[in-house]
């Protein structure tokens, strides 16, 4: 059963083919947040006392803190990137159905690459109108392709 982020099955074309570029923007966040607390971390530096241990400040224990988000946040990039694949294998395989390269082209150029209809549209030798139709055209027959596999899901 195709179902969404919400577990909610039946999903509509676009909003499933969506969740491709949903996760692959998460990761982007999370890579530029995990940057910023690296970046951080090298600026805390420890104060060291004449008799040679660190103290004062905390500085340590904050060091340690910021560490341990780094790597709690790097197991979940980690996480999201095998969810990211794993969804981008599960998309390609339902479009794999369809029978017309055009409607392939234009779905996978948009919801794999992320490319922008101008691009789509200069990639496959026509207009940007003409893209935008095959995009709509395309995403009524992947409707019946994800219909038609829920249909057998469901009769298993």
């Amino acid at each position: 059963m195709l179902t969404g982020a919400s577990g909610g099955a039946n999903m509509r074309a676009k909003e499933y083919l969506s969740q491709v570029r949903f996760l692959d923007e998460r990761i982007t966040c999370k890579l530029a947040d995990a940057a910023r607390l690296q970046d951080m971390a090298t600026r805390i530096t420890p104060i060291l006392r004449e008799d040679g241990a660190s103290g004062g400040g905390g500085a340590p224990d904050r060091l340690a803190d910021t560490v341990a988000k780094i790597v709690d946040l790097k197991a979940e990039i980690d996480w999201d990137v095998d969810r990211l694949v794993d969804k981008k294998k599960e998309v390609s395989s339902l479009l794999d159905k369809l029978t017309d390269r055009r409607y392939y082209a234009v779905l996978f150029r948009r919801y794999i690459l992320f490319e922008t209809f101008e691009q789509i549209a200069c990639e496959m030798n026509c207009s940007w109108r003409n893209a935008c139709y095959l995009h709509g055209q395309a995403l009524d027959v992947f409707q019946q392709v994800m219909d038609k596999e829920d249909k057998g899901n469901d009769e298993d």
